[in-house]
C-alpha cells in the first residue's frame, strides 16, 4: 500500500478550500472583514448606552474579532470529517488532516482581519501593543483552546450529528459567558470568579490586554489552559486515527 503525502495532502485541502472561500461571494475576502464589523456595528448599536462613550468599541471589536476566529476554528474543525465523508469512504487517510486545514483557512482570514484591526486601532491612537512573548503565548493558547474542543467535536459528529446543532446554539451563550460584549474585569468580584473559569474569557481578556492596555498576560493561567487542552487534543487525534475505519461507514 502507498504511503500517503500527508503535507502534499494538507496543501491541497488548504488550497481547495480557500479558493472556495474566495469564489463563495462576489466580494471575496472583503466579507472576511466587513461581516465582523457588521457584527460589531450591531452589538455596538444594542449596548453601547449601557457603557457610554470611551473604548468600549475597541474593546468590543477586539473581542468579536478574536471570538468569531476562535468559534469558526471549533465549528468549522468540528464539522470537518462529517463534510468531508466523500474522501475518507474512498481513501484511508487520517480524519486528523481535516480539522487542521480548517484551522488553517480559519488562522489564515483571522491574520487579515488582526492586520486590519491594528490598522484601526493605530489610527485611533489606541493601540498599546503589550508583550512579544506573551502575544506569542496567548496566540498558541488561543488555537490549542479552540482547535482542541474543534478535533473533539470532530470525533463525535460523525455518530452524533446532534452536536452540530449544540455547537451552533451554544456558541451564543458561550459569547455573553466570555466577556465578549463586557469585559469581564469591570464586572463584579463575583461574576468574575464565576466567569474566568471559561477558558475563553481570559483568552478574550488578554487579547484586550495586549493590544488595548499594553498590559502583561499572566502566564501561569495561560500555562494551565495549556495544560489542560493539550491532553483534549492529543486524546482526540488518537481516537480519530482509531475510528478512521469505522468512521466512513457512519457517514454512508
Amino acid at each position: 500500500m502507498n504511503s500517503i503525502d500527508y503535507k502534499g495532502l494538507t496543501s491541497y485541502l488548504f488550497l481547495s478550500e480557500l479558493k472556495s472561500e474566495l469564489d463563495k461571494y462576489l466580494l471575496g475576502p472583503v466579507w472576511w472583514v466587513l461581516e465582523p464589523c457588521l457584527f460589531v456595528g450591531v452589538f455596538y448599536f444594542l449596548f453601547a448606552h449601557l457603557k457610554g462613550s470611551g473604548d468600549f468599541v475597541y474593546a468590543l471589536v477586539c473581542g468579536i474579532t478574536t471570538w468569531r476566529w476562535m468559534m469558526e476554528i471549533v465549528n468549522q474543525g468540528g464539522a470537518s470529517v462529517f463534510r468531508k465523508k466523500s474522501v475518507l469512504q474512498n481513501f484511508r487517510v487520517h480524519p486528523f488532516v481535516f480539522p487542521l486545514v480548517s484551522l488553517l483557512v480559519s488562522t489564515l482570514k483571522y491574520i487579515f482581519i488582526l492586520m486590519c484591526v491594528l490598522a484601526l486601532l493605530a489610527t485611533q491612537n489606541v493601540l498599546n501593543f503589550g508583550n512579544a512573548v506573551d502575544f506569542s503565548l496567548w496566540v498558541f493558547c488561543a488555537i490549542l483552546t479552540s482547535f482542541s474542543y474543534g478535533v473533539f467535536f470532530s470525533v463525535i459528529m460523525p455518530f452524533v450529528p446532534d452536536v452540530q446543532i449544540v455547537i451552533s446554539r451554544g456558541t451564543m451563550l458561550m459569547m455573553f459567558l466570555s466577556g465578549v460584549i463586557f469585559p469581564i474585569h469591570e464586572m463584579s468580584e463575583m461574576a468574575q470568579r464565576i466567569l474566568f473559569w471559561n477558558p475563553f474569557a481570559h483568552i478574550i481578556e488578554g487579547v484586550r490586554d495586549l493590544l488595548l492596555y499594553g498590559e502583561r498576560i499572566d502566564p501561569l493561567i495561560f500555562l494551565v489552559i495549556i495544560g489542560t487542552h493539550l491532553p483534549i487534543l492529543i486524546f482526540s487525534y488518537f481516537m480519530l486515527g482509531r475510528l478512521r475505519g469505522e468512521i466512513p461507514k457512519r457517514l454512508i
